[in-house]
């Protein structure tokens, strides 16, 4: 069941359309490596991994394990593209501490994954020699910790934020606009580590500011597509609120395991 669960959310993610800047059914927004069929690809490679995450529980060293195996099957399946490296590193949490706690109790869930990434600001990032990932040069260049501060504050911006703005838009809106809502959300205030490797602070601000007018935008599909635009011209993509979208979407149908 959580299997299928994570793989859904991966396939959700890719195929929501219109998404600025990012792969979806429409184009390939900036990315020009990559397009659906290699999201079909990537998420295929990874779902095999996930009930190996559930088990590990609340094993960190295991599950970076087991993640940097998982990276390697999405990267032999994509030839090299990295598509999902930041969402196997926030599966492989989400599940091991589904493992751990269950998801009955999402406060419960939250404080297993904070557990679990206790140390991980500390090993991680303060002593960081050597940048090589965006995560790790934004860090160094920015001092924001990105997917890292994210883990380690147990994804407040999903828990706190991305979970409840989602579940409200739900009422009113079919779930199609509101993954929609709540990635633009999510962009409108996302530190997005990706954005930073392409377009540097100036980039990140942009986009952040340019989500904020689509927050409360009736015609929210032409808007989408208007960004789309402007981001793509820019060679702008937010990979890391997409990634958040996703968890969003996985945690909200997880509680109905």
């Amino acid at each position: 069941m959580i299997t299928r669960l994570a793989y859904e959310a991966l396939i959700k993610e890719v195929e929501l359309t219109p998404k600025p800047g990012l792969v979806d059914k429409e184009n390939n927004g900036s990315h020009k490596d990559m397009n659906l069929q290699t999201f079909y690809a990537s998420a295929q490679a990874i779902a095999p991994f996930i009930k190996k995450f559930v088990t590990c529980k609340d094993d960190f060293s295991r599950l970076r394990q087991v993640g940097i195996e998982c990276e390697k099957a999405m990267f032999e399946a994509t030839n090299g593209i990295n598509t999902h490296k930041g969402m196997i590193f926030s599966l492989a949490l989400f599940c091991g501490a589904f493992g751990s706690v269950g998801a009955k109790n999402l406060q419960i869930l939250q404080c297993e994954i904070r557990k679990i990434c206790k140390d991980l600001i500390k090993e991680d990032l303060i002593s960081l020699q050597k940048p090589r990932t965006n995560g790790e040069k934004f860090y160094t260049q920015t001092n924001s910790q990105g997917i890292r501060g994210e883990a380690h504050s147990g994804y407040v911006s999903v828990f706190q934020k991305a979970l409840p703005y989602y579940e409200k838009a739900l009422v009113s809106f079919s779930q199609d606009t509101a993954l929609k809502k709540t990635l633009v959300f999510l962009m409108s205030f996302v530190e997005d580590s990706t954005l930073y490797a392409r377009g540097g602070m100036e980039g990140l601000a942009f986009v952040q500011n340019e989500a904020k007018k689509l927050l409360y935008v009736d015609n929210l599909e032409e808007s989408l597509h208007v960004l789309d635009k402007k981001m793509i011209a820019k060679n702008l993509s937010c990979g890391g609120s997409a990634d958040l979208l996703g968890l969003t979407w996985f945690v909200s149908n997880l509680v109905k395991i």
